[in-house]
């Protein structure tokens, strides 16, 4: 098959092959030779080759220990132990921990873009240029697990330059895709469609890797093919999306609070009240998860302390233990509150127009868009800070999105007979949707976010209704 030769990577021109690891080499078995050095002494190799050596024996080390243990109980003097090499030879190569971590996680990213732009950027048709990109792409992942976890999972606690990396790495992707489809850059990108592929694309890869299925992944690539290829080229007329260029926050256009942030900003009455303890209490705790989410939306997670969640909660101490044991807890908490909120508005927006299935689809994603956009703190924890957070937080997100997912099914019974629907299309829409939703919400553009309703609910309805059809429901004024 043509998709086996894309696998296969020469070798480094002026050095050895990089060190990948293959799924026979997990565990402590396979070390010996992966970590190999060269040799030592006199012995007339470039020097340059010899730290080119040593890095990839590192980064790979790193790579290792993150998938064994997490990102924050990695010590460089385990590094330098697995990788064979000496700490001041490590102090040599990198600044630090990070400094590796990032140098590990650009070659990942390079190297794995490298094999989908390889594999897409062939003679064909489009569709079979597709095919021959995922099947790549599925069997790389299958490959390799551990450092395609790192690219489409990231490593918690890596702290925000390892998010700002990948988010490039999804930019020049998208921007490599627009180039070999249309033979130029996209400019000012109001067609979201090849973002919201990648983002189903990644979505079903993450979870297979996160629950140990990487092994299933080859045989997805075909039914990932024909559902990106559902989507056409052009996007029709009317769907186009708000840019999401990021701008200072003088340019930006305030969104009005929901009605529950409302609610939560009134004070209770100091000193004794006779107002029921249950009512105090909730209080209290959409404060103390308002003022979590406030915190970390201004200032990063890794700012986030309990004195300045209670200053601003206007709440003790004794008080926010009472209700939370630590700061991870308030957080976890912020996200099950802004996430079920979240999915509870769009439920009721959905269910309303049941049963007319894609105005019900429609309705419901306007509702959550509308929704995140006014509760921007909350979208931001929800959306982006999730990824650097924590298992737990990762853990709850999915849960949404199962659910959320779950809203498409009634599209297959509509879709029976008439178009043939790839079983994973519902996974990959909601990854699809998310990953939009995340690009506006880091750009600071999210009260551009409604405006993009239209084009998500063309992204939704085409693998089901077929495009025409579903641009009919999603051109405003027209569902």
């Amino acid at each position: 098959m043509a998709t086996r030769n894309v696998r296969q990577r020469s070798p480094k021109a002026d050095g050895p092959p990089p060190r990948t690891r293959s799924t026979s080499q997990r565990g402590r078995g396979g070390q010996v030779e992966r970590y190999r050095p060269l040799p030592t002494g006199t012995h007339g190799l470039d020097p340059e080759l010899v730290k080119r050596d040593q890095r990839e024996r590192l980064q790979q080390a790193m790579i290792e220990l993150i998938a064994e243990k997490g990102y924050p109980a990695v010590r460089i003097v385990d590094l330098a132990k697995l990788a064979h090499v000496s700490q001041p030879t490590f102090y040599s190569l990198y600044a630090d921990k990070e400094d590796l971590f990032l140098s590990a996680y650009e070659e990942v990213a390079r190297r794995s873009a490298s094999t989908i732009m390889e594999a897409y950027d062939v003679d064909g048709a489009r569709e079979q240029r597709l095919v021959v990109a995922m099947r790549a792409w599925a069997q790389l992942a299958a490959a390799e697990p551990e450092a395609t976890s790192l690219l489409v999972l990231g490593a918690f606690g890596a702290g925000p330059r390892a998010l700002e990396r990948r988010t490039r790495m999804l930019a020049e992707l998208e921007r490599g895709i627009h180039i070999s489809r249309d033979g130029k850059p996209s400019g000012e990108p109001t067609d979201l469609t090849v973002k919201a592929i990648l983002g189903g694309i990644r979505e079903v890869t993450a979870t297979r890797l996160r629950e140990g299925r990487a092994s299933e992944l080859p045989g997805l690539a075909d039914e990932l093919t024909a559902w990106a290829a559902c989507y056409p080229r052009r996007l029709p007329p009317g769907l186009e999306a708000p840019a999401a260029t990021r701008r200072s926050s003088a340019g930006s256009v305030a969104p009005l609070p929901s009605e529950r942030a409302r609610r939560a900003e009134g004070r209770l009455p100091s000193g004794r009240s006779d107002l029921p303890r249950q009512f105090i209490v909730k209080s209290q705790r959409e404060r103390i998860v308002d003022a979590t989410a406030a915190i970390v939306a201004e200032k990063g997670l890794a700012a986030l302390t309990i004195p300045e969640i209670a200053r601003r909660a206007n709440v003790s101490h004794q008080t926010f233990y009472d209700i939370y044991s630590s700061k991870h807890d308030a957080f976890l908490g912020a996200q099950k509150v802004g996430m079920h909120q979240a999915l509870t508005v769009a439920v009721d927006a959905y269910q309303a127009q049941l049963p007319d299935w894609p105005r019900a689809a429609h309705a419901g994603l306007r509702a959550l868009l509308e929704y995140l956009a006014s509760e921007p703190a909350h979208a931001h924890l929800s959306v982006v800070d999730t990824f650097a957070a924590c298992p737990q937080a990762l853990e709850i997100r999915n849960a949404t999105l199962t659910a959320f997912g779950a809203y498409f099914g009634p599209g297959y019974e509509l879709a029976s007979g008439h178009v043939e629907v790839p079983a994973i299309a519902a996974e990959a829409i909601a990854g699809g949707v998310w990953q939009v939703m995340h690009h506006y919400v880091e750009n600071d553009c999210i009260a551009e976010l409604p405006g993009a309703s239209a084009q998500l609910t063309y992204f939704a309805l085409t693998p089901f209704l077929g495009p025409v059809a579903a641009a009919g429901y999603a051109v405003p004024d027209s569902a």
